[in-house]
C-alpha cells in the first residue's frame, strides 16, 4: 500500500471494522466514531446506549424512560418514525444481528459491562449495510487483559439497583468471557416498573495467528414491564411526569424473552487471502398489553388489544477477502430467514357493559409470517498515490414477504398476502489524506422494507396485510473532513439526504401503530464533533447536529379519523433540529478521582406530520464523580437533571389520541462499586 503521511505515534488511530474487515481509521472516506469501552461503563448506570451514543456526532438518542419501548436512536434522522425499539439503523453485537432480517432491532440485547468498543457508521457508505441501513453500530465484546473476576453493583432513585458479574480467562488456544446482570427499577412514572436480566458468554479458538473462531451465546429476560403510555399535551401541563389512566385501566405491559447463538470462523489461508464463514439462530418472545378501546376491540376486523409473537431466525453468511499493497476485495453472500407466529387476544373477559379489563381474552388473530432474504455484496478500495484512496461497495439485496391468515370469523376474512421487495444498492467514497488527517466525500443510495409488524395494519388501523406498503428509497451524499491535531480531533460533515416513498406512522393507539408511505423527503444537515486535553488534568468532548428535514412534496392517507392531508415544507415529525452533548472532564494528578459535568441540549420537535404541536426544547445537566482505589476497587456517584428541569424525553408521532409526548426523567441519583481481581 502507498506510503501515508507520519502522523505522530499519540495521535494515530484505530481500525475499524464497518465494512466487513480490519480498516484504519486514517483514510477512511465516511463518517464512523468509536466508543472504547471504558467510556461506556465509567461513571455510567450501564443501563442503555442512551448515556453514552449522544457524545457520537450525528446520533441522537431519545430515552422514552419506558423500559417495555426500548430507547430511540435516530442517525441523521433515520429511525425517527420508531414507536418502540430501533428502526433505520443496524445493529451487530459480536458478530450478531441485533436487528431483524425485516430492519426492527433493539438495543437493550447489547451487554454494555463487557464491550471492548462500539463503532458507529453514517452516512453513505452505512448503506451497503443493506436493508433498513441508514446508520450502523457494531459492538465486540473485549478478550484481551489479564485472566480474572470482576462484580460491580449500584442502587439509584426510584428503588433502582443494577448488580453483575463477570470473569475473564482462558487456556492454551482458548479465550472466553462470561458476564452477566440484573437490573430492577420502580420507576419514576406510576406503572413503569420494569426488571432485566442478561447473560452474555463469548469464546474464541485462535490455534495460531491465522485462523480464529469465536462462538457466542447471550440471553435476555424481561418480565412484564410497566407502560405508562404517552400523555397529551393538557396532561403534560397539569402533571409533567404523570401517567395516563388508560395505562392503569388495562394494566399496559410487556414481556421479552430473547436468546441468540452464532459462531464465525476466519482464515487467512494464504499471503492476502482469506475467508468467513458465519452462522446464527435467534428466538424471541413478546407478549404486549395494550390500552386499545373494548369497543374497537370488538369491532370483527380488530385483532383484540394483547400481542403475542414468537419469532425464529436464522442466518448463513460466507465471505472473501482479497488484499494487495494496492487495495483489497471482499465479496460476501448472506442468507436468512424469519418464522413468526402472530397471535392476537382481547385485553379483556366478559361480553357485558363492565368486562374484566386487562386480561388475556378470546383469540382475535392467528397468522404466520415469513421473511426470506439473500444479499450479496463486494466491497473494495484503493490507494490512487500516496495521498488518495478510494472505496466503492455494491450490494444487491431481495426480501420476501408472506403471511398466512389462520383466524377466520363473521366480517374477518383472509388477511394474508405475499409482497416482494428487491434493490441494488451503490457507494463511492474518496479521502484525502493530510499531515494530521483526512477529507473525505461519499455518495450512494440505499432502502428500507417495512417490518412484518408495520405490515400487520392498514394505515386505518385495521387488521389485514398492509398490501400498499412500499420500501423506502434513499440517497445521499456527505463531505466532511477530520483533523488530529496533537491536543485532540476534530470532525465535521455535511450532509443531504433525498427520500421517496419514506415509511411513516399513520396512526398509533394504545401501543399500536399502522404505516403509510409519504411523498419526497429531504434532510439536509451538518455534524460537528470536538474532543481533547486541556493541560495534564482537563479534558473535553462537544458533538453538534443541526438536521432540517422537511416533507418535499404533499401527501395524503387515511386515518381511523378520516382522510389526511400533509402539505409540503412540513417538518417530519420526530426529528429535532439541532441536538447536541458536551462534558468538561477533570482528574487528579494521580488519577485517583475524576469527574466530569454533562450537558444535553436538544431544540423543539413536531410530533405528527401537520405539525400541529411540538414538544419544547430543553437543555438538562449531569454531573457525575469517580474513584480508583487499590486492589481493583473503582467508585462513583452521578447526578442526572441536575436542576431537576421537565422535558419531553421522546414523543410519539402521530399519536391518535394526541398523546404524543412521553416525560424524561426528573433529578435522579446512582452511587455504585466495582472490584477487580
Amino acid at each position: 500500500m502507498a506510503a501515508e503521511p507520519q502522523i505522530d505515534p499519540a495521535t494515530q488511530l484505530d481500525t475499524v471494522r464497518v465494512l466487513g474487515d480490519r480498516r484504519p481509521l486514517s483514510g477512511f472516506p465516511g463518517s464512523v466514531s468509536i466508543i472504547e469501552g471504558e467510556t461506556l461503563r465509567d461513571g455510567q448506570r450501564q443501563v442503555s446506549l442512551a448515556e453514552t451514543l449522544a457524545r457520537v456526532p450525528g446520533i441522537n438518542v431519545l430515552d422514552r424512560q419506558n423500559y417495555s419501548q426500548d430507547l430511540q436512536i435516530q442517525s441523521r434522522g433515520y429511525g425517527a418514525r420508531s414507536t418502540f425499539g430501533i428502526r433505520g439503523i443496524k445493529l451487530v453485537v459480536d458478530g450478531i444481528p441485533a436487528t431483524a432480517l425485516d430492519g426492527q432491532g433493539q438495543a437493550s440485547s447489547f451487554p454494555i459491562g463487557s464491550l471492548d468498543r462500539i463503532e458507529v457508521l453514517r452516512g453513505p457508505l452505512a448503506l451497503q449495510y443493506g436493508n433498513a441501513a441508514g446508520g450502523v453500530i457494531l459492538a465486540e465484546t473485549a478478550l484481551d487483559g489479564a485472566d480474572g473476576v470482576q462484580a460491580s453493583a449500584w442502587t439509584g432513585s426510584h428503588r433502582s439497583r443494577r448488580v453483575e458479574a463477570g470473569a475473564l480467562g482462558g487456556g492454551g488456544d482458548w479465550r472466553w468471557r462470561a458476564h452477566g446482570s440484573h437490573f430492577i427499577s420502580s420507576g419514576e412514572r406510576a406503572h413503569s416498573a420494569a426488571e432485566r436480566a442478561q447473560l452474555n458468554m463469548v469464546a474464541q479458538w485462535s490455534p495460531d495467528d491465522r485462523r480464529n473462531l469465536r462462538l457466542v451465546l447471550t440471553g435476555l429476560t424481561q418480565p412484564y414491564t410497566d407502560d405508562p403510555l404517552g400523555l397529551s399535551r393538557q396532561q403534560l401541563q397539569r402533571t409533567p411526569r404523570g401517567t395516563d389512566p388508560a395505562a392503569f385501566t388495562f394494566d399496559t405491559r410487556k414481556r421479552i424473552d430473547n436468546l441468540q447463538i452464532g459462531a464465525r470462523l476466519e482464515d487467512t489461508y494464504a499471503q492476502g487471502r482469506s475467508y468467513w464463514i458465519g452462522a446464527h439462530g435467534i428466538q424471541r418472545d413478546i407478549v404486549q398489553f395494550l390500552s386499545v378501546p373494548v369497543s374497537a376491540q370488538r369491532a370483527p376486523t380488530s385483532a383484540g388489544g394483547v400481542v403475542d409473537v414468537g419469532r425464529i431466525s436464522a442466518g448463513l453468511d460466507f465471505g472473501h477477502r482479497s488484499q494487495s499493497p494496492e487495495g483489497s476485495l471482499l465479496i460476501g453472500l448472506e442468507l436468512g430467514r424469519l418464522n413468526e407466529d402472530r397471535k392476537g387476544y382481547e385485553n379483556f373477559v366478559g361480553t357485558g357493559a363492565a368486562p374484566r379489563l386487562g386480561v388475556r381474552g378470546r383469540l382475535r388473530r392467528d397468522e404466520d409470517n415469513r421473511v426470506r432474504s439473500t444479499d450479496a455484496f463486494a466491497v473494495a478500495d484503493r490507494s490512487l498515490g500516496e495521498h488518495w484512496k478510494m472505496l466503492v461497495a455494491l450490494r444487491y439485496g431481495r426480501m420476501r414477504f408472506s403471511s398466512d391468515d389462520d383466524y377466520r370469523a363473521a366480517g374477518n376474512g383472509d388477511d394474508g398476502g405475499r409482497l416482494n421487495y428487491r434493490k441494488t444498492t451503490f457507494s463511492l467514497g474518496v479521502a484525502r489524506a493530510f499531515a494530521e488527517g483526512e477529507l473525505f466525500a461519499s455518495v450512494g443510495n440505499g432502502y428500507e422494507t417495512p417490518t412484518v409488524t408495520e405490515l400487520a395494519y392498514g394505515p386505518d388501523n385495521l387488521s389485514g396485510f398492509n398490501r400498499e406498503l412500499r420500501a423506502a428509497r434513499y440517497t445521499t451524499a456527505e463531505v466532511g473532513v477530520r483533523w488530529r491535531p496533537r491536543w485532540g480531533e476534530v470532525t465535521a460533515t455535511v450532509y443531504r439526504i433525498d427520500g421517496n416513498d419514506e415509511i411513516v406512522p399513520a396512526t398509533s393507539s394504545g401501543g399500536r401503530a399502522s404505516f403509510t408511505n409519504a411523498g419526497d423527503t429531504l434532510r439536509t444537515g451538518a455534524e460537528f464533533g470536538i474532543n481533547g486535553r486541556w493541560g495534564s488534568q482537563w479534558s473535553y468532548l462537544a458533538s453538534l447536529n443541526w438536521t432540517r428535514a422537511r416533507f418535499a412534496s404533499p401527501f395524503s392517507y387515511n386515518t381511523i379519523s378520516g382522510r389526511r392531508f400533509v402539505a409540503s415544507n412540513n417538518r417530519v415529525p420526530g426529528i429535532a433540529q439541532t441536538s447536541g452533548y458536551a462534558e468538561l472532564a477533570w482528574e487528579t494528578a494521580d488519577a485517583v478521582l475524576d469527574s466530569a459535568l454533562e450537558l444535553r441540549v436538544r431544540s423543539a420537535t413536531a410530533v405528527d406530520d401537520l405539525n400541529s404541536e411540538q414538544a419544547a426544547g430543553y437543555a438538562q445537566f449531569a454531573l457525575r464523580l469517580q474513584w480508583h482505589g487499590s486492589r481493583g476497587w473503582k467508585g462513583f456517584v452521578r447526578a442526572d437533571n441536575l436542576f431537576d428541569r421537565d422535558y419531553v424525553g421522546s414523543v410519539i408521532v402521530n399519536e391518535s389520541n394526541a398523546r404524543f409526548y412521553e416525560p424524561g426523567a426528573g433529578r435522579s441519583f446512582t452511587v455504585g462499586v466495582e472490584r477487580r481481581q
